[in-house]
C-alpha cells in the first residue's frame, strides 16, 4: 500500500470508531451471559448423563427380569456329595 491509501483507511476507521458509544456496564453484561450459557451447558451435560444412567439401568434391570432362575443358577444350596466340586457353573453345564 503507499502512503495516500494507509492515510485514508487510517481516517476511515478513526471516524467510524469516533461514532462508537460505549455502554459503561458492558464487560458485566457480556460476563452474566458468558456464565449464563456456561451454567446452561454444565446443567444439560449432567442432565444428559443422568438420562443415560437411568436408561442403562432400565435396561439392565430388563434383561435381569427376563432372565429363567433355572438357567441361571450360581450357587446350588443342596449338599448332596461333600467332595462335589464348588465351582460358579450351574449344574449340567460342562
Amino acid at each position: 500500500m503507499n502512503g495516500g491509501t494507509e492515510e485514508r483507511l487510517r481516517s476511515a476507521l478513526a471516524g467510524l470508531a469516533d461514532t462508537v458509544q460505549e455502554s459503561p456496564d458492558a464487560y458485566q453484561r457480556a460476563r452474566r451471559q458468558w456464565r449464563r450459557r456456561d451454567l446452561r451447558r454444565r446443567a444439560l451435560t449432567v442432565a444428559i448423563v443422568l438420562v443415560m444412567v437411568v436408561i442403562a439401568c432400565g435396561v439392565g434391570i430388563w434383561a435381569l427380569s427376563g432372565a429363567s432362575p433355572a438357567r441361571h443358577v450360581i450357587f446350588n444350596g443342596d449338599r448332596q456329595d461333600s467332595a462335589q466340586d464348588r465351582s460358579i457353573y450351574p449344574p449340567g453345564s460342562p
